[in-house]
């Protein structure tokens, strides 16, 4: 059975949209403080916690209702945020992506962790993504059906340069972004394993299509936190390794966007 359920669903017009939200915050006097240009999207508590501690950072208050904490870093001019404590997966993803967009965000990076299911991986490596199987529901509301969502090359070369000079070897490649990890079986593994795939995560591909449908630039860049293979699932999620690379990654993007 095709999803979603009505055909050309992503070509129909929404009933409301994030404008409409912005206008009712506005109107009940919420908080009208300026939205960073640039996010980047952290969903482990623990790098959010690290980056607090390494980093300035002030809370932007009024702007996302009662979910999520925003965060403006100090010394980007107020051009980069930090948006945490939001939960996880495509449909948290989209929701504030959506709804900071229309505040004036107009760039988004995934910085997050991820299983490996490449050849050669290892724990802490840095990956970058070029594009992501859209194995989730989220997407395929916003375009039509195919294969593969694609972040913004340019926005995404430049990323993957900045990152490679200054944190060594950096991979890049495809993921796999799914809805449901306690569902991903070993078929799938070995079909996008030889397909070149690396990683597999929740919320690449729903991100990249809101971004093709609203012009918003988007790239992804993922730390491997766990490997997957036909035999086992190695989790190493506290490794110093994975918090070290995920903390020179943030610190690489942010000056990406600081200096756009």
């Amino acid at each position: 059975m095709a999803y979603p359920k009505f055909k050309r669903k992503y070509a129909e017009e929404a009933l409301f949209s994030p404008s409409d939200l912005k206008r009712y915050r506005k109107r009940i006097r919420a908080s009208q403080n300026r939205v960073p240009e640039s996010i980047i999207l952290c969903y482990s508590k623990r790098l959010c916690e690290s980056i607090q501690s390494a980093h300035k950072i002030s809370e932007v208050t009024g702007v996302l209702g009662n979910v999520g904490s925003l965060y403006s870093i100090e010394g980007t001019m107020n051009r980069v945020g930090l948006l945490a404590q939001f939960g996880i997966g495509a449909p948290a993803t989209v929701m504030h992506e959506e709804e900071l967009a229309s505040l004036g965000a107009s760039k988004f990076v995934i910085l997050g962790m991820a299983g490996g299911i490449g050849r050669d991986l290892k724990i802490g490596d840095i990956t970058v993504c070029t594009k992501s199987i859209r194995d989730e529901g989220t997407s395929h509301h916003y375009l039509r059906h195919s294969k593969y969502a694609f972040p913004s090359k340019n926005f995404t070369n430049i990323i993957y340069r900045k990152l490679e000079s200054e944190c060594g070897k950096v991979k890049l490649g495809p993921s796999w972004t799914i809805d449901a990890p306690y569902r991903e079986t070993v078929k799938e593994l070995v079909r996008y394993r030889e397909e070149g795939v690396l990683t597999v995560e929740m919320e690449a591909s729903a991100l990249f299509a809101v971004g093709r449908v609203r012009n918003i630039q988007t790239a992804a860049v993922f730390i491997i936190s766990d490997i997957l293979s036909e035999k086992s699932w190695k989790p190493a999620f506290g490794k110093a390794r994975v918090m070290e690379n995920l903390l020179k990654a943030f610190k690489s993007i942010k000056g990406v966007l600081s200096s756009d």
